[in-house]
């Protein structure tokens, strides 16, 4: 395995690669140590530190190709040429990312998408993402549980979520189908550490319920990639896993499901029954 990317902005797709799996995360490994801290003090832990989500989106290579020509033409209509005066004219591409849209942020600053465009926007991105074809698989990981109960020892949360979810892209894709997972880069060193355990995982100890020999046939690429690409045009696949995971996290934090949410439900593997497939609140006491 290695760390190079496998897809660009111009569409390259290795051809011995029939899906790819695109993971974005909402919360960090550092709330972990928060969270222990409070665990010792008997202090009050909020929904918003407690979970940790990890959303992986796949495609393949037709449904990839028609999502990324929408997200380009929907970027062309409210931006021109699909960039906006980041500062001082200099153009950067747009990229949909979820905290900058609803914080209003960047592109989506009121002065750039005032309200009546920027409700039209809204509205045209949620027809895009409810009528693309791709899966989810989303592991959610409520902390204080996972250090009270886990049966791991390291207590690597990021691994754990990663041995969850690559099983369910394999259990979920064809046998005989060649996968890749892209996920984005999070800094050198955190990306080193993972993909040091991804490497054990696939040529070394398997995870629980996969062997090595199976992951080594499916399993053709691990990739991070930053949001955008050398040229800054952002790689549509994790514009999407960004935008799925969001809603997901909230759900689980909040038990509501917004319009984000209802627009994505559907896609979570094993949907209206996604519980231990598609969707895993991790641990069960």
């Amino acid at each position: 395995m290695n760390n190079e990317v496998v897809l660009n902005h111009a569409d390259y797709w290795e051809k011995d690669i029939d899906y790819v799996m695109f993971v974005d995360e909402n919360n960090s490994v550092s709330s972990l140590n928060n969270v222990k801290k409070k665990l010792l003090n008997n202090e009050t832990i909020s929904p918003n530190e407690n979970i940790f989500t990890v959303t992986g989106c796949y495609f393949n290579k037709a449904e990839y190709k028609i999502i990324k020509e929408r997200l380009d033409n929907l970027r062309k209509k409210y931006w021109k040429d699909g960039k906006y005066n980041k500062s001082n004219n200099i153009l950067e591409y747009v990229c949909f990312h979820t905290e900058d849209i609803k914080s209003r942020k960047k592109a989506f600053h009121k002065s750039l998408l005032p309200e009546e465009k920027y409700d039209e926007f809204i509205s045209d991105l949620d027809k895009i993402i409810q009528e693309s074809n791709y899966n989810i698989i989303s592991i959610n990981i409520k902390i204080d549980d996972f250090i009270k109960y886990s049966s791991y020892k390291e207590l690597n949360i990021y691994n754990v979520a990663f041995n969850f979810i690559i099983e369910r892209f394999i259990y979920n894709t064809p046998k005989t189908k060649k996968l890749a997972v892209i996920f984005e880069a999070r800094g050198k060193k955190e990306d080193k550490a993972l993909l040091k355990h991804i490497n054990t995982i696939i040529n070394v100890t398997g995870t629980e319920f996969i062997g090595i020999e199976e992951l080594q046939k499916k399993i053709k690429g691990i990739y991070f990639n930053s949001k955008r690409g050398k040229s800054g045009y952002p790689y549509c696949g994790l514009e999407i896993a960004d935008l799925s995971s969001y809603p997901i996290h909230r759900y689980v934090k909040f038990k509501t499901q917004g319009k984000d949410f209802k627009t994505i439900k559907h896609k979570v593997v094993g949907y209206p029954n996604a519980f231990g497939k598609g969707f895993k609140i991790y641990p069960k006491k």
